[in-house]
């Protein structure tokens, strides 16, 4: 018999739920939603949705579901943004005591100052025992944050299996439907949201680095609204039709989609490089066998080949259902905005 999990992602611009079966391994996608937390009309606020306005697009998906979340059983849901640090840490051997007080030192070194204690969860991946070093992976994030995120579902009358990082929900999803890479370099993730920019690498033969990059659709759209003197509403409504041409001044041709100006999009790139740099000096690994980008904000038209040029680098959207059974009229552009939820759907306890 099939097991239905649901994967919960809250965004600061959208939130997203995948109702998905499994049964015996074979994944099917048996609903989505995808609520905007503004109205038409409404500008972003890069200092964050409030919490009516987050409450009021949870229960819009519930409701595109048919759901009633009073009695929903299984629902894996996931933190993000700078209030998440997701490290990989290598240590001495210690006790398990011994290793929890470390690492809670750790952590507060990654997370904002809230005033409020850090709340972690954490895996040994290798070493420990009899061995003299071992390799953790570590997930934290503030008890704010945490009890702020508790308190949308518990008033939506939803009590969460899991609750996860996104970027680890990320590498979920592909681990999940496409095993252990055989490519021996690093896999890369760019989860483009509207405030922040996730980039997660991973490889079977190192560590997983994740890190927020403070550029997203947000800034995208600032860039537009300035290039063209126009107001914030048509800059975001340009650039979801004309992609990366929205970075043109008028009369510039668009073939090759060359821009000279500095913008956003230049700076992603370069804390790109930047990360893939870092990861190279602390575990060796020279060779990135692909970009896989999801989110929302990476469904800008020839975004993938833009990155891709300036990276010199294969750039693709990522779509983890691709080997689901989905819905009629499923594509890949709707996949990259799910991708999150569908790593927590397939989240085991």
């Amino acid at each position: 018999m099939a097991k239905t999990v649901l994967g919960l992602d809250i965004g600061s611009y959208c939130v997203k739920m995948v109702e998905v079966d499994n049964e015996d391994g074979r994944y099917r996608l048996k609903n989505y939603a995808i609520a905007e937390i503004y109205g038409e009309g409404e500008e972003y606020d890069i200092e964050g949705p409030s919490y009516s306005r987050q409450v009021g697009a949870l229960r819009e998906c519930f409701k595109q579901l048919k759901l009633n979340p009073k009695r929903v059983k299984n629902l894996n849901c996931s933190i993000g943004g700078s209030s998440v640090a997701v490290k990989q840490v290598r240590s001495i051997s210690l006790s398990v005591e011994e290793l929890e007080s470390s690492l809670t030192f750790e952590a507060r070194k990654h997370l904002p100052l809230d005033d409020t204690e850090a709340i972690l969860d954490y895996q040994v991946l290798d070493g420990g025992g009899e061995a003299s070093n071992m390799d953790i992976l570590m997930v934290a994030t503030t008890k704010k944050s945490f009890d702020y995120h508790l308190k949308l579902l518990q008033d939506m009358g939803v009590k969460p299996r899991v609750i996860d990082a996104e970027s680890t929900s990320l590498v979920n999803s592909y681990l999940k439907t496409k095993g252990k890479p055989t490519f021996e370099g690093g896999l890369v993730f760019l989860d483009i949201g509207a405030k922040f920019s996730t980039l997660t690498i991973f490889s079977d033969k190192g560590m997983l680095f994740s890190r927020d990059i403070a550029i997203g659709g947000h800034k995208l759209t600032e860039d537009i609204k300035n290039l063209h003197n126009i107001e914030y509403l048509p800059a975001e409504e340009m650039k979801r039709e004309r992609g990366m041409g929205a970075f043109l001044a008028e009369g510039e041709s668009s073939g090759g989609i060359k821009i000279a100006r500095r913008n956003a999009l230049d700076a992603l790139v370069d804390e790109i490089k930047r990360s893939l740099r870092y990861y190279t000096k602390e575990t060796n690994i020279r060779d990135f066998e692909k970009i896989l980008i999801c989110g929302g904000s990476s469904l800008m038209v020839n975004l993938n080949s833009h990155l891709g040029q300036a990276l010199s680098m294969n750039v693709e959207i990522y779509n983890p259902f691709e080997l689901f059974t989905v819905p009629p009229g499923f594509n890949e552009h709707v996949g990259a905005q799910l991708a999150t939820a569908c790593g927590l759907a397939l989240r085991e306890e």
